[in-house]
């Protein structure tokens, strides 16, 4: 009787991939949780509540690594870099909270008693794009499993809060006022202070359908974000390894994913600005592009947070402290008053 190859790359892809699948069909029936963050929820509770076989190791390894890091790497083709061109003050809106939630988050963490990388997964998490900035800075820096699950779990929470409370704030409470009753204005604050992109389109939907679009490409400037962020996020950690006493100097290598990235939406501004002709020599990329984002890569994500997910341990987390959620939950809160102050700023023009 042959035995079991341990080795074997296939047995953990297709673990992964199969979490995927369940985590897809689970956000058809509750879209304001993305389908990658099922994959990591599913992924951590099959790994805590039984011991997954030895077979499956080198390929959930496969998932957790060099695969999210391609995945991220592509993600780029579907994120134009047009997006700077369309979103008009939007776009300062934008920029502020990302570079505040990053800077203002790593001295707050400090202060907090974090080390950089959870403060930095939280401070990415909360400014870009919840999961995928995570999912994306976490190799990048060498974070380990526990604490990208720990920022994970800091952004589904209190995005899910935000999800509610935006809607509820401006509706009943003086904010609506303030934001001189615009659909717009409520749009952009949705689009640069909401987490997730789910969670962004529910609490925008849940005023008015028409506020989706603004929210979503002020959205768009956070997601673009990813590739520089990861670069500047492992540039400074790098530099803070090196000057850190008692530390030799370590090289600053930057990420080869995050480059591609930015290639890659760079190109995806060229399809996009040249799509009808594209189109007229029989190639839809619009249509393309809509599977890529909307099906392939969302699919890909979960299969890789299914690796990342089967290699936490809630013991483990539990040795992180709660001062990790109490600095996520003060973070989201700043983020989204400074998010707010910058639209009640712009809702005079963007009707």
């Amino acid at each position: 009787m042959t035995k079991p190859d341990d080795d074997a790359l296939w047995p953990g892809i297709l673990y992964c991939a199969g979490i995927a699948s369940l985590s897809f069909a689970t956000w058809l029936f509750f879209k304001p949780v993305s389908s990658l963050m099922w994959a990591f929820i599913y992924s951590i509770a099959i790994a805590n509540l039984v011991e997954l076989p030895n077979r499956l190791t080198r390929g959930i390894n496969l998932c957790a690594g060099d695969f999210l890091r391609g995945v991220i790497a592509a993600l780029g083709i579907v994120t134009s870099a047009l997006i700077w061109l369309q979103v008009g003050l939007g776009v300062l809106n934008a920029l502020i909270v990302v570079f505040f939630s990053y800077f203002f988050g790593l001295w707050l963490g400090k202060n907090f008693g974090l080390n950089k990388k959870i403060a930095t997964l939280i401070g990415v998490g909360t400014s870009i794009c919840g999961a995928s900035a995570i999912a994306a800075t976490g190799p990048a820096i060498g974070a380990k499993e526990e604490e990208m699950g720990v920022a994970l779990a800091c952004i589904t929470l209190f995005g899910l809060i935000a999800m509610f409370a935006y809607p509820f704030l401006f509706l009943s409470t003086p904010v609506g006022g303030w934001l001189r009753n615009s659909v717009s204005a409520y749009g952009i604050w949705c689009g640069s202070g909401v987490h997730e992109t789910a969670q962004v389109i529910a609490a925008a939907g849940a005023l008015d359908p028409s506020a989706i679009g603004p929210a979503i490409l002020v959205k768009s400037i956070r997601i673009f974000m990813i590739g520089p962020m990861i670069l500047l996020a492992t540039y400074i950690l790098s530099r803070s390894s090196k000057d850190a006493p008692g530390k030799s100097a370590t090289k600053i290598v930057l990420p080869v994913f995050g480059l591609v990235f930015i290639f890659n939406s760079i190109f995806c501004a060229f399809l996009d600005a040249n799509a009808p002709f594209i189109k007229s020599m029989g190639f839809d990329w619009h249509s393309v592009k809509g599977v890529l984002s909307g099906t392939v890569f969302p699919f890909l994500l979960a299969t890789a947070f299914a690796g990342v997910g089967s290699k936490v341990r809630f013991r483990l987390i539990a040795r992180i402290g709660v001062r990790a959620f109490a600095f996520g939950a003060l973070m989201a809160t700043l983020a989204g008053m400074l998010a707010l102050v910058l639209a009640v700023a712009v809702a005079p023009y963007v009707d």
